[in-house]
Parts: structure tokens; C-alpha cells; sequence
């Protein structure tokens, strides 16, 4: 069905809740996880909904109202939304899966850890793109013991909010981070790779947690029992997904599946807002396809 396809990424500008909904757990409003692995994701029905609520809004005049040329491309691509067309959307999207989830530090500021598994099944969806890399070779270089990192960071261990880290020897670290050249807007002093272990212990204890208040509209004051948790994916969090394209089936629009990733890569904003809370500034990311720079990327 899908021709074409290729791997954007994202990076969180502002804190991103992509909420699985209300809880009897610790978080009154968690983020979305893997049901297997407990690890962060963004789902492909937000994601796709944020992009379309996205250009929707550019679209419209001063009325609200979406001029015939722009509704016919926008229904095209993302599907009808008037009762009498019945055809298929020619743009699919993957969850937004995590690569790099920061931490704070106690030099630099922050790291970005990540760990074997994140990265072998980033290098197979690198195959959609025909970026093929070695995986059982990588599996072998790429060992790490629970308490081990590996850093090319000069510092003789590496401490992550409440826990001291020792590292490998830096050459190593060298070889293996020279995979992630075509990531954009990535600091590689920054990477720290953990034992799959610690990796997902951190990314389960150090999401942030924002607790809000609700205000009694009347009284200006805050409600007795007004007081709620939300977790948030923290500023500087790297993912990416998938964009995938068809031919269009609407047989009065036609569209090569190259035309539809065209159309995404010119028209989606390069800062978008995705998830809950964007009037109080939540949400925010830019995109970048694979190879793009920007102005805070740089290799070791």
C-alpha cells in the first residue's frame, strides 16, 4: 500500500503530554508508554491528529473557512471529512518512538541517555530508508553491564540525578556514536548509553511531574479538592517516526505517493504543537528529516 516512506525526527522545544487518560496510579494523567517495555511513546493517531489539526488551522482564511484547492489536497492526503466521499488517507504515520531521553547532570547540565535495545530497533527502522547496519556486529560492541555507561565525555564517571555511573573506555564510545552522525540537532558529547536496565529505570522515575490546581471561576480561589498530577516528556526529548506514502484514492485529486511526502515536507510547520495543554505553552517540537542540521548539532 505505501510506496514511499521516510524517518522523522522530533524534539521536544517544551514539555509533551500525549496523555493515556485518567488513572488510579501515582499520576493522576500519565504519558503514553510501550505496554511491553514501559518505555515513552508518542501513538500514531495523536501524532497524525496533531499534524492535521496543524494544517487545518494554516489553511483557513480570517472566517475559519479552508479555500476548494487547500480542502481538496487536505481531504486527498488525510482522508474526507464530508459525509458522500468514501476513500482511504494516502499518508500514514508510526508512533513517535523515543532515542534520546534527557537527564540531568552533573556536568553539562543535562545528558541524553539511551541504551542497546533503543538503538538496535532505530537501526531496523533505518531499513525503511535502506540504511542498513550490522546488528549482531553492533549487539557485540555494545554490551554494558548494569552500573557501566558508555560516554565520550572526558569525566572519570558519569552522575545521573542520584546515581554515579562508571564508563568504558572512551574509544569504544567513539566507534559506536559515530552511528548517530545523521541525527539532527544532536550534542554527541551528550550521549550516555546505559544498560537497557538502568535505561528503563530512569525513564520510569524522571518524567516530569507537574501538579496544577483548578480555580473556582466565581471565587477566584482554589478548589478544596482541585489539586491533579500530569506527567510530561522533559524539554530537549528525542524521538522519531514514520511517514509513510500512498497514491492517493481520491480519483478527483490524484497524487503520486512522492507528491503526498512533498506536500507533508513544505506544508507541515517545522514547529508544531502535538499532545495536551498547548495554552499554557505544552506540546511544542520541531521536525527534522535524517541528515538535517541545526545550529546546536555537533559531533565529537
Amino acid at each position: 500500500m505505501f510506496k514511499n516512506k521516510e524517518i522523522i525526527y522530533l524534539k521536544a522545544l517544551t514539555p509533551v503530554h500525549a496523555g493515556a487518560g485518567q488513572t488510579l496510579e501515582n499520576v493522576d494523567m500519565p504519558i503514553q508508554r510501550e505496554r511491553h517495555s514501559n518505555i515513552p511513546k508518542i501513538e500514531a493517531s495523536t501524532l497524525k491528529g496533531a499534524i492535521k489539526h496543524s494544517l487545518y488551522n494554516k489553511f483557513k482564511d480570517e472566517n475559519g473557512i479552508l479555500l476548494d484547492n487547500d480542502k481538496n489536497n487536505l481531504y486527498t492526503i488525510f482522508g474526507p471529512e464530508e459525509s458522500g466521499e468514501e476513500y482511504a488517507s494516502s499518508i500514514g504515520f508510526t508512533d513517535a518512538k523515543l532515542l534520546f531521553f534527557p537527564i540531568k547532570s552533573a556536568t553539562n547540565i543535562f545528558k541524553l541517555i539511551t541504551c542497546p535495545y533503543i538503538i538496535s530497533r532505530w537501526m531496523e527502522d533505518l531499513s525503511f530508508q535502506d540504511v542498513i547496519y550490522e546488528n549482531e556486529k553492533f549487539r557485540d560492541e555494545i554490551k554494558i553491564d548494569e552500573g557501566m555507561c558508555l560516554t565520550v565525555s572526558d569525566e572519570k564517571n558519569v552522575v545521573l540525578e542520584d546515581y554515579i555511573f562508571k564508563k568504558y573506555d572512551k574509544k569504544k564510545c567513539e566507534d559506536i556514536i559515530s552511528i548517530f552522525k545523521d541525527v539532527p540537532s544532536l550534542d554527541v558529547n551528550r550521549i550516555v548509553i546505559l544498560n537497557d536496565s538502568d535505561f528503563i529505570d530512569l525513564v520510569t522515575m524522571y518524567t516530569e511531574i507537574i501538579t496544577r490546581n483548578q480555580i473556582n471561576v466565581k471565587t477566584g480561589t482554589a478548589e478544596d479538592t482541585g489539586l491533579f498530577t500530569e506527567e510530561y516528556l522533559p524539554t530537549e526529548t528525542i524521538l522519531y517516526f514514520i511517514v509513510l506514502a500512498s497514491p492517493s484514492f481520491n480519483e478527483k485529486n490524484i497524487l503520486k505517493s512522492e507528491e503526498v511526502l512533498e506536500y507533508f515536507y513544505e506544508n507541515v510547520d517545522k514547529v508544531f504543537q502535538v499532545g495536551g495543554n498547548a495554552t499554557i505553552g505544552k506540546g511544542f517540537v520541531r521536525r527534522f528529516r535524517r541528515g538535517e542540521k541545526d545550529e546546536q548539532s555537533k559531533k565529537y
